[in-house]
């Protein structure tokens, strides 16, 4: 069979998101996946419905003899599918068969399944925005179904395409990551692969594999077996239940990254299907390999729940491409490309393998009788291929074989004559003698860790060396450190030795990124002040092509251009220094400057897209259409999803249909239209971009299962004003009012570009409400407060009717100037504008808390909009707080069993802990009252979760307080066996779980002492309230501090929290539970 490949249409039972929120989300303190959580520009999305419905979506078939598989272009260019056709069509891929997101993205829905390609950052910020598409077709009959986007976040191109061959099971993985900016960015890529588990699946890795790591290497762990604690778990303490290797085994969710290995495979193996899967791939180039897990146990199947109907628990096993853990970050510099290749294929019936490679997998273990039990699989037929063994260079045995795709051969009749397995090699040669593969055995005790333990930088002033400050802000940089501040060490080194050049390089980089021209140039002046002050050329032109950026901004192309050329002088910067030469030229009609510049620039970058196609726009005025042809041929050959190469190729050829097929290609999606207009105006090409304006206004945006919110913007009108008005175009007046009447729905700006653009528009006659709120937005997000305020009350000024101007005010305000009247006061008149945005009563609500306002006012305030209130988790869970502290449980309790819950990732307790309470305090009231039976009910009920929270217990999660009062209901009620069992359990409980971490008190532990009470053990509850009281104590003398090391803290999210305060409450609150249990034992 050869390899098919065609587009279609599924229908898929999905549930449904809520609208994407049109308030722009500043999350400057999330943490998210060990690194930033910012969100902005993408539109978030918090809500799920309930309920199915059938759902249209392209979907992409890829299949040959042997593997089929399926692709959903529309959510992140994903893999849905991946069967073993050789092996009654198992999944080695993790079948869905519903779409059901959960909140776990970082613009909220994500599924799980197949495989999620997750770039720049994990999760990928486009998992639910669709991608573009284009299938190739090469002469040997292999087929490519290409998938590519412009990151939402920083507009890098991510391009993967999924390749099969027509003779082999081998499943190709193409990459290309292209950085269509000027800028340095960082990123991550990992290979997402979910595979279905039970009891009998189980992971493997190389066998050198001897230890691995949690996210950020802060903690280790011995591998597979693990003779340690690890995720507070106590491994050592389960000899029968510590194999790693094993989901059965894991009990919490848990992540384990590979730090060593010398081989590039791992993979998955189903004992009950006889299947699995291997990925291969080039170790030096992608080192990462993870598996993560919701764990074996109540609470990860209730997130099992939350993504799936009836598809069952998985696990994820990841590959990272320049990078080996998460978060853990490469650099991309400008219109630099970076392509690589990874590889999976199907593997039958030899169970976990020892060594894989692209052609073959084999499995070789020594078994308890000596004899060496061997398996082989391949993915491409071989035939009378030689399986060699040796024992110590010695020829053992040799076997000749044949073996197709989809077949496997085993034998166990070999005896092994020594004891260490490393004394072991097994190779596969074809018939005519090249090598397949190779295996070396391992001794396992010969192995020795080499990668220590991640540890917390200190904070700035306890740094003494400059080094270290310079390279510990560039380490916060890299990995987009959401708490720390790289240019806290920046600054504290300029304190100390105002002329360190790097410092000043580093503060500059960051300025021009956030759009603070001045003085970026001032900061990039002193850098290249000190890089020349005994020499004039410097061992890096950085500086010198970054100070040309910025003045390129402050519209100082004259003075950019020297600075541009001098840091051609350094081969690093030679490229994107060229580039910035030619567009330049360009700008100036010089055209024949520009192409010399562009092929200087092309001389040490061939890769760079945007080359290429200002080359052939060049030509075109020049008349030289075949050539200009010819070079966007040559580039779609290489990436025929570059839109800015579709659209001039449409030019060129003044092809209607290639204009149609340009739109379809990029779905006329106005993010990706803005990109392109942004191309064009940096080289001066005003008229190619107001003609591309024109199309995308006068066509209609693609439609697609899973829209991109933004896909329409304000912005492009602006753009269209700010070109016309630069060409002298009369209508210039009539588009920018136009542009100032258009919707301010998710009018989110990112690029220097729009900020430039937006600071015209303000600057024009008539005021410009609109403006300022964009404008406000892209200050904010950049972390320039006083901006952002200053534009978004001028807009206030101007009486404008935006209700997100005045919310994000009241945000600003509070965060920056900690001032709950005024804050209140601009949410109110937020409210008044937009009464039907149920987002906004939450946030009033979470501000009032943090403002200090009584449970009586806030519970007022939320009954009062209880209709939106019922739209949303957060503020539900809210409400059912204040019932609760209010003393109305019941209420609270209907509250909460009359919905179903979708908790976020990172933030799961909140609803569980408001369902235990109010059945704690109904049943205390029944028990109270005598009524001891109708207690005990409350009392279980509070154990026993119900699926409609989305959430259940963690298994570290101390639930003292609950066991103790069902001791006390079932003492009420003469049943004191039966007590005493709940007293003991409660009172042999270790530490909770609250935060998504274990800690050794929380305000349970109190409830552990009265159960020691209870069982008449006074010196053990003494001494627990000693620990607790000096515990309480010792953190009210601790200074707040986010852990360094946080996976996600879904806490700190739109307001300022002080983390402070919030500590020192909790600790006042421990010492005074400490202090009324030793009281109680001192008069018992």
């Amino acid at each position: 069979m050869s390899v098919q490949a065609h587009i279609s249409r599924q229908s898929i039972p999905t549930y449904p998101l809520g609208e994407p929120e049109k308030n722009p989300l500043f999350f400057e303190k999330r943490v998210y996946q060990g690194s930033c959580g910012k969100v902005y520009p993408v539109p978030f999305v918090d809500k799920v419905y309930d309920e199915p419905v059938d759902a249209s979506y392209q979907s992409v078939l890829l299949e040959n003899d042997f593997v089929r598989l399926s692709m959903l272009p529309e959510i992140g260019g994903r893999i849905f599918t991946g069967q073993d056709k050789t092996n009654n069509n198992y999944d080695f891929f993790y079948r869905q068969d519903v779409i059901k997101p959960a909140l776990v993205g970082l613009a909220g829905p994500w599924i799980s399944g197949g495989v999620e390609f997750n770039w720049p950052q994990h999760h990928r910020p486009g998992t639910y925005l669709p991608t573009d598409i284009h299938i190739e077709e090469e002469s040997d009959g292999a087929r490519t179904v290409w998938m590519s986007e412009h990151d939402p976040l920083n507009r890098l191109k991510g391009m993967h395409g999924i390749r099969l061959r027509p003779d082999s099971s081998l499943i190709e993985l193409r990459a290309r990551l292209y950085n269509r900016t000027p800028l340095t960015h960082t990123f991550l890529w990992w290979a997402n692969v979910a595979a279905m588990v039970h009891d009998q699946y189980q992971s493997f890795f190389p066998p050198d594999v001897h230890y691995v790591a949690d996210h950020a290497v802060r903690a280790m762990s011995s591998f597979p077996v693990a003779n340690n604690p690890y995720y507070d778990i106590p491994y050592q303490d389960r000899p029968d239940a510590n194999d790693l290797s094993w989901y059965k085994n894991i009990p919490v969710p848990t992540s384990y990254m590979v730090c060593q290995t010398n081989d590039g495979f791992f993979g998955g193996y189903d004992h009950l299907a006889n299947g699995g899967f291997v990925h291969v791939a080039n170790r030096h180039v992608s080192p990462g390999k993870k598996q993560w897990t919701w764990g074996n146990d109540a609470f990860g199947w209730a997130w099992d729940r939350e993504l799936t109907d009836n598809n069952g628990p998985y696990v994820e096993l990841m590959a990272g491409v320049f990078t080996d853990n998460q978060p853990d970050f490469t650099y991309l510099a400008p219109y630099e490309t970076k392509t690589f290749s990874q590889f999976w294929w199907p593997i039958q019936n030899i169970g976990p393998v020892q060594q894989a490679n692209q052609e073959a997998a084999l499995a070789c273990s020594i078994r308890e009788d000596r004899n060496i039990e061997l398996g082989l699989c391949v993915s491409k037929a071989i035939s009378e291929a030689k399986l060699i063994l040796y024992y110590r260079g010695e020829l053992l045995t040799e076997f000749t074989l044949s073996l197709q795709p989809g077949e496997s051969w085993k034998n166990d009749a070999t005896r092994f004559p020594g004891e260490s397995p490393a004394d072991l090699q097994v190779r596969l040669l074809s018939a005519s003698g090249q090598a397949i593969l190779k295996y070396q055995g391992v001794d396992p005790s010969k192995l020795e860790r080499e990668r220590p333990l991640a540890t917390e930088p200190p904070m700035p002033e306890d740094i003494p060396s400059q080094d270290s400050l310079f390279l510990t802000g560039e380490h916060l940089e890299q990995y987009r450190h959401p708490t720390r501040n790289p240019e806290d060490y920046w600054n504290e080194a300029l304190e100390r030795d105002p002329a360190d050049c790097r410092c000043h390089l580093a503060l500059g980089k960051r300025l021009l990124e956030r759009g603070q021209l001045t003085e970026a140039a001032q900061h990039l002046n002193e850098s290249i002040q000190q890089l020349t002050h005994r020499h004039p050329n410097p061992v890096t032109g950085e500086a010198h092509y970054f100070l040309g950026l910025c003045l390129l901004r402050l519209g100082k192309n004259n003075e950019a251009y020297p600075l541009f050329y001098k840091a051609t002088w350094d081969y690093a910067w030679r490229s994107p220094a060229y580039y910035q030469i030619a567009c330049i030229d360009a700008c100036r009609h010089d055209w024949a400057s520009a192409l010399e510049h562009l092929e200087s620039s092309l001389d040490t970058n061939r890769q760079n897209n945007k080359a290429q196609v200002l080359k052939a726009a060049i030509r075109r005025p020049l008349g030289e259409t075949d050539a200009a042809s010819t070079t966007i041929h040559h580039l779609l050959d290489q990436d025929p999803l570059d839109h800015w190469a579709r659209f001039e190729q449409a030019l060129i050829s003044n092809d209607p249909c290639l204009k149609t097929e340009f739109l379809d290609r990029c779905r006329n999606d106005a993010q990706t239209i803005l990109d392109l207009v942004f191309d064009y105006i940096e080289a001066g090409f005003h008229s190619e971009a107001l003609l591309l304006l024109e199309w995308h206004h006068s066509h209609p945006v693609i439609e697609v299962a899973v829209p991109n919110p933004s896909e329409r913007s304000a912005m492009t009108r602006y753009v269209q004003a700010w070109l016309e008005q630069q060409a002298g175009i009369p209508e210039s007046e009539q588009t920018l009012s136009q542009a100032r009447d258009q919707s301010s729905d998710y009018f989110f700006p990112s690029r220097a570009e729009e900020m430039l653009i937006l600071e015209w528009a303000i600057e024009e006659p008539g005021g410009d409400p609109l403006a300022c709120y964009a404008l406000g937005n892209y200050y904010y997000d950049k972390k320039r407060h006083a901006d952002a305020i200053r534009v978004w009350q001028t807009a206030e000024q101007a009486q404008s009717k935006i209700p997100q101007i005045y919310r994000n005010l009241g945000i600003a305000v509070w965060n920056q100037q900690h001032d709950y009247e005024q804050a209140n006061h601009y949410y109110q008149r937020a409210i008044a504008l937009a009464p039907s945005d149920a987002r906004l009563i939450a946030e009033a609500d979470q501000l009032a808390d943090k403002g200090g306002r009584n449970s009586g006012q806030r519970l007022a305030f939320l009954e009062n909009h209880r209709e939106l209130v019922m739209q949303r988790d957060d503020a539900v869970v809210a409400l059912a707080t204040l019932l609760n502290e209010s003393g109305r449980p019941d209420a609270a309790l209907d509250l909460i069993i009359s919905r179903r819950f979708h908790p976020w990732e990172g933030g799961e307790g909140m609803v569980l802990k408001q369902y235990t309470t109010a059945h704690l305090l109904l049943g205390q009231k029944h028990l109270d009252g005598g009524n001891a039976e109708e207690a005990l009910k409350h009392f279980r009920a509070a154990m026993d979760t119900p699926e409609s929270l989305g959430e259940a217990y963690h298994p570290l999660q101390a639930k003292a307080n609950v066991n103790y009062w069902l001791g006390r209901s079932l003492n009420a009620m003469g049943k004191y066996d039966e007590a005493a069992s709940r007293f003991t359990e409660a009172a042999e409980e270790i530490g909770d779980f609250a935060g998504m971490e274990a800690i050794e008190h929380s305000p349970l532990s109190y409830y552990r002492g009265l159960a020691l009470l209870e069982l008449d053990r006074k010196n053990e509850a003494n001494a627990l309230f000693e620990s607790l009281l000096h515990y309480g104590k010792q953190k009210l003398q601790q200074k707040a501090t986010i852990d360094y090391f946080a996976t996600s803290l879904p806490n700190l999210l739109v307001f300022d929290d002080d983390l402070q305060a919030r500590q020192d409450q909790e600790a006042r609150s421990l010492i005074k539970q400490a202090e009324d249990g030793l009281q109680m034992i001192k008069h018992t």
